[in-house]
């Protein structure tokens, strides 16, 4: 008997398939019924409808519907189960044009497109992450989306105008990480501001599932504890943003949080705004936005966070990396600066990060590890990065930190990041 591809081990073939790409598996499903098995999984897994841009005609939601079709459809017999197409979808997406038609000159939402894809996401019991791009208009054509939505999803990703959180929580009440397109990509909405709603029930099981929050901005309705928090944009030095942030960090409660603020910053700021996640936060992962050069960085984590962190009296953190980002020189991108801040003087001195992360370990007597990168900003190298191992004081020696491998520094951090409320 000949030897085919196809006469390789299961295991074996698999491995090949994730070497090639979607259009090479689909190109090898047409060779045969066994070869169609075998590279289905492969190019249906992860699938995206719909473009960045409007496509002529209604082309984009006739690929919508004719996926929904295909995959709902028994698949035949020598395929395997009735459901076999549908068990292969693992990532979705779904673009603002793949709802939307050509009426009148102007692109509106098809309910029926809508109604379409929830079904596709009540019956794919395998699906595990959903982007949606516009789910507010999808809520509106369609306001029973997502009902019943296959508990296996797990992730939710959403993009441009976003439905309000009741809505989500009520379709996709399994999720355990939300998050918000980076850059720019998903829009503030104005209900990002309101206050939390009054009724307990409004967020559903988010309350006990919700694991993961990753979003650009402080959403103050979402009251509900998330072990994990990342706010990328960064908390500029102004009340406003100092409220909205700790109004957000009250009601979230992180157990990890990462997040960035402006530099300088000052230490009243920064101890209000990690008040709010006493005493439950254990790591903390702060970055410094737009340093302007080596020493300012140095001063920001010896003055500003140092101090910062002593304001805060029931802190009951584990571990701490600080990090800077280097300044922009766009002049369209205000840097906030509070009103004692003097430039320091540059200094061709090389940095002293031990004694930098000894003053930072003494400002919170819990801490267990401090890493520390000034390597982004202008005028450094990668010198300028080190983590530390923080012994606690005895009798006979004060408390002093140890310098550890960047293997095992990154080592900690990862599980450090993977902390719960119970540790």
């Amino acid at each position: 008997m000949p030897h085919t591809l196809l006469s390789l081990n299961y295991d074996v073939l698999s491995n090949i398939l994730t070497l090639i790409s979607t259009r090479d598996a689909a190109q090898l499903a047409l060779a045969s019924r066994a070869a169609y098995v075998l590279a289905f999984p492969r190019f249906i897994s992860d699938v995206s409808l719909g473009g960045i841009f409007y496509k002529p005609g209604d082309s984009a939601v006739s690929q919508l519907k004719s996926f929904c079709n295909f995959v709902l459809a028994p698949a035949p017999r020598w395929h395997g189960a009735p459901s076999a197409r549908l068990n292969g979808l693992r990532s979705l997406e779904v673009m603002r044009d793949a709802v939307r038609v050509r009426k009148d000159g102007v692109r509106v939402v098809d309910s029926s497109a809508v109604a379409l894809l929830s079904s596709v996401l009540e019956k794919a019991h395998d699906l595990q992450q959903l982007t949606l791009w516009g789910s507010d208009a999808l809520f509106a054509a369609f306001p029973d989306f997502g009902l019943g939505s296959s508990p296996s999803i797990h992730t939710l990703v959403l993009g441009g105008d976003i439905a309000p959180l009741p809505a989500l929580a009520r379709a996709f009440p399994h999720i355990r990480n939300l998050e918000f397109v980076a850059g720019g990509g998903s829009c503030v909405p104005e209900w990002a501001f309101d206050a939390p709603d009054s009724k307990p029930e409004a967020l559903g099981p988010w309350r006990k599932n919700l694991e993961r929050l990753d979003a650009g901005f402080p959403i103050i309705p979402l009251s509900v504890p998330v072990r994990r928090v990342d706010l990328r944009n960064p908390i500029v030095a102004d009340e406003d943003s100092i409220w909205c942030a700790h109004t957000f960090l009250a009601q979230t409660r992180p157990v990890v949080l990462s997040a960035a603020v402006s530099v300088p910053s000052s230490p009243e700021h920064l101890g209000a705004l990690l008040h709010a996640t006493a005493p439950g936060i254990k790591f903390l992962e702060l970055t410094g936005d737009r340093c302007e050069g080596l020493r300012e960085a140095f001063d920001w984590m010896m003055h500003d966070v140092s101090q910062g962190l002593q304001h805060i009296s029931n802190l009951s953190l584990h571990g701490v990396s600080l990090t800077v980002t280097r300044a922009t020189v766009s002049p369209f991108a205000p840097k906030y600066q509070s009103d004692n801040y003097t430039p320091s003087a540059p200094s061709d001195k090389p940095m002293d990060l031990a004694a930098l992360a000894l003053a930072v370990a003494q400002s919170a007597p819990s801490l267990r590890f401090v890493a520390l990168d000034l390597s982004a900003v202008k005028g450094a190298s990668s010198a300028e990065r080190a983590w530390f191992r923080v012994h606690e004081p005895s009798l006979e020696v004060a408390r002093k930190v140890e310098k550890i491998s960047e293997e095992e520094g990154r080592a900690i951090v990862a599980e450090m990041k993977a902390f719960n409320r119970y540790d």
